[in-house]
């Protein structure tokens, strides 16, 4: 059963999130070293931005949604 906790774990989760990070543009692999590196300036600004967009803008795009849906806001 361990067996099979581990592929699930490696097929549904860690493959994903792998081909996710070598999208973003902060993540860079060093194939001769076989390092991941991550630039913490450019990461922390894109999370900034992120999260400012959620909770300004998308607080107006989610009480739309909402609100189209029948609920109040």
């Amino acid at each position: 059963m361990t067996g099979h906790i581990a592929l699930l774990l490696r097929v549904f989760i860690l493959l994903p999130l792998a081909g996710l990070a070598a999208a973003l543009p902060f993540v860079a692999y060093d194939k001769a070293a076989g390092l991941v590196t991550i630039d913490i300036n450019t990461a922390s600004t894109m999370l900034a931005v992120l999260l400012y967009g959620l909770f300004s803008g998308g607080t107006f795009a989610w009480s739309r949604w909402v609100k189209r849906l029948g609920g109040r806001t």
